[in-house]
């Protein structure tokens, strides 16, 4: 029996339009009605651009959600309620914190909350550019949010034990770990001997991303002939500006995706000093490319990098440096944490193990009603469950 699910997100944008396109489009193909409800950011890709990212049996439709808190909610929460009793979803897939927060008084006023799913990428309570103040807010808001019903699936285990830890919900909690298309990957050797190293990083460049820590590892190591440093992706041009120093960082602005991927293999070492994450699809993507990483020990990060043998994490800037340096100078450590990497990634974060989890998850949430309603008809995902 195909299934209709609602995706409702407010952040079309980065490492959560590339979860919600992926599952997306998996769910369209597997034979379910698949729509998008979203709202149109700065860091939005056109439409143009998301026609291109997601599957054409995926419909998507513009319901504004701001990511400030005030009156306008109110109107999001109408809007939303409006777009979930015409579609009469048999699933209602939440993502990021705005969206959850509306999703979930909407799916509350319509009774629907055991059939609501919410992925945070990142609790809004983890940021670090947000008072003391607001984060007792966001902490205070979700564990209200969450004590009406609903589900939450976390991204990485970090921000499962968080859930679990500060939600006190725990039977309502699950893990399916972010994921990408493995098969666009080519791992291996990337360089030639005698070459210089590239280190790079892919990232918009904002303050989460910490894109000054990024320069000043460029200042200190690149005064050497044996590298060099590449920020792959775009920001604002103030943003850009004021924390990156383009004497010693190269910016490619925005790239597709493929040619992210081509650009990677060309590449020697991922670094990602973020300050909060989620859980970063780019570090994914760099260990599936085979690129040994230093990332900064925080959550999302400490999800994906095994320390000591896909990559380092780092605790403070000198051991970004330290650890930075030491593969700079040691290209038998790269290829063999490269060659770790590449292969943890392609027995973890694969695209089909992710489907499959949310199949399982949603199958759960649907079993009962199925059970008194349908108790003959097996659903079509669990026809893909089962392959």
């Amino acid at each position: 029996m195909r299934q209709k699910i609602v995706h409702v997100t407010e952040a079309l944008g980065g490492g959560v339009l590339h979860c919600v396109a992926l599952l997306a489009n998996r769910q369209a193909a597997a034979g379910d009605e698949v729509l998008v409800l979203h709202s149109m950011r700065q860091d939005t890709p056109p439409a143009a651009k998301l026609n291109e990212l997601f599957d054409p049996r995926v419909r998507r439709e513009v319901v504004d959600m701001r990511t400030s808190i005030g009156v306008h909610d109110i109107v999001s929460v109408f809007r939303l309620l409006i777009a979930l009793l015409r579609e009469r979803p048999d699933i209602v897939h939440l993502h990021s914190s705005k969206a959850a927060a509306v999703g979930r008084i909407a799916a509350r006023l319509l009774g629907i909350t055991a059939r609501t799913i919410y992925s945070p990428h990142g609790f809004a309570f983890l940021k670090e550019d947000i008072s003391p103040r607001k984060i007792r807010l966001f902490l205070l808001v979700e564990r209200m949010l969450h004590a009406t019903g609903g589900h939450i699936v976390a991204c990485s285990k970090s921000e499962l034990r968080y859930a679990r830890m500060l939600l006190l919900r725990a039977e309502r909690t699950s893990l399916v770990e972010n994921a990408v298309k493995l098969d666009e990957f080519r791992s291996g050797a990337h360089r030639t001997a005698g070459e210089r190293v590239v280190v790079c990083t892919s990232a918009r460049v904002t303050y989460q991303k910490a894109p000054w820590r990024f320069t000043r590892l460029a200042q200190q190591l690149s005064s050497s002939p044996a590298a060099r440093f590449v920020w792959f992706g775009d920001g604002e041009s103030e943003a850009i500006e004021r924390w990156i120093d383009r004497d010693t960082v190269q910016v490619s602005g925005w790239i597709p995706a493929a040619e992210l991927r081509r650009r990677l293999s060309q590449c020697d070492i991922f670094v990602l000093p973020s300050l909060w994450e989620g859980m970063p699809i780019a570090l994914i993507e760099a260990q599936a490319a085979g690129l040994p990483a230093v990332a900064s020990r925080i959550v999302g990060n400490r999800d994906v990098i095994v320390h000591g043998v896909t990559g380092f994490l780092a605790n403070d800037d000198e051991e970004l440096e330290r650890y930075t340096r030491q593969l700079i100078d040691d290209a038998a450590l790269r290829q063999r944490m490269g060659a770790a990497a590449s292969a943890h990634a392609r027995s973890r974060f694969g695209d089909t193990q992710l489907f499959r989890s949310y199949v399982g998850v949603y199958r759960r949430l649907l079993t009962p009603m199925q059970d008194r309603r349908l108790p003959a008809v097996t659903h079509a995902l669990s026809h893909e469950v089962l392959k």
